[in-house]
């Protein structure tokens, strides 16, 4: 699973992750693409270049229940800005978790702060094992 790179292009969602304080940019992506449902730190390159942390969410979005369509959608960590319309770039660096269902909003929404901290964790370590290569 890490290492995998994909390309997608930022569409409107349903504007949810932006009222829990996790706002993201929901990707159109190829429909063949082979990711399994659930929580991964990522490497994300905007259009212009810059490489931002991010937390990706894969999945069916079951605490929400808001369709039936399998979703792309990246929080880029400290990022605030316009992407849609946009193609990003995404490498997976490490599955972080599997696609679960909360109790309510307040509980999605702590769960995230704590996957927020284990991906900063898992990208940190991955950035330093590669600066000792």
């Amino acid at each position: 699973m890490n290492g995998i790179v994909f390309e997608g292009t930022v569409v409107d969602g349903d504007h949810l992750g932006r009222t829990i304080g996790f706002p993201t940019a929901n990707l159109q992506t190829a429909k063949d693409m082979e990711i399994p449902a659930g929580v991964f730190a990522c490497r994300v390159v905007l259009p212009s270049g810059t490489v931002c942390q991010a937390m990706m969410n894969v999945g069916y979005r079951p605490t929400v229940n808001l369709g039936k369509d399998l979703r792309v959608e990246v929080h880029l960590l400290g990022f605030d800005g316009d992407l849609y319309g946009q193609t990003l770039r995404v490498e997976i660096v490490d599955f972080v978790r599997g696609e679960q269902k909360f109790d309510g909003i307040e509980a999605l929404r702590a769960q995230l702060c704590r996957d927020r901290l284990a991906v900063q964790k898992r990208l940190e370590m991955k950035n330093h094992t590669s600066k000792k290569a």
